[in-house]
């Protein structure tokens, strides 16, 4: 449930994009990420329910710290069932929900605020298990690299592999939530 992530988050150009999905083996798989907001959730924490097939699961992520495109996160998942995600797609998630099930303790019921489409790619380059996202949200499309890695310096590595390699500096991405946001409120 409870889990501390520590990943590479670059934003890519669709050139990049294009480059580094070439290495890529088999057909990007779609997951949705359907977003909420409530008045008491700080702009550093989400709430989301990630969709993939038919498996979905409650997550929620505090930002910790973000440096050089490493975003360290709290981040708390748990799986729901096909029924308890049709339920709170209308009604929201609950603050008991988020207690009981997260262990987070929020003051007001959370409403779907939207969601977001992502195709992603998974596979290894050299040493690295990379994550290859096209996002799809409000009229946007961007993409993205992700990298989890216990190893802060191996995510510096891969910073440098992919520079002197494709050429791609990447910029530090924002998390795809706080994307999503500010594309919402336009």
């Amino acid at each position: 449930m409870k889990n501390l992530e520590q990943e590479l988050k670059l934003m890519l150009t669709e050139r990049e994009y294009g480059l580094l999905a070439e290495r890529a083996d088999g057909q990007p798989q779609l997951q949705t990420n359907y977003y909420f907001r409530c008045g008491g959730i700080a702009s550093d924490e989400m709430v989301r329910i990630r969709r993939k097939g038919e498996v979905y699961t409650l997550c929620y992520k505090r930002r910790l710290s973000q440096q050089d495109g490493v975003t360290v996160c709290d981040e708390r998942e748990c799986p729901i069932s096909a029924e308890r995600f049709g339920y709170i797609l209308k009604r929201g998630v609950s603050a008991d929900e988020m207690n009981k099930l997260l262990d987070v303790k929020v003051n007001s019921p959370l409403t779907l605020a939207g969601s977001l489409d992502t195709y992603r790619s998974a596979f290894m380059l050299s040493n690295w298990l990379i994550e290859l996202d096209k996002n799809v949200y409000l009229g946007v499309i961007d993409y993205e690299l992700e990298c989890e890695n216990r190893d802060v310096s191996q995510l510096s590595a891969l910073r440098n592999y992919l520079y002197y390699t494709f050429g791609i500096t990447g910029e530090a991405s924002l998390p795809k939530s706080e994307r999503f946001f500010r594309a919402l409120s336009k």
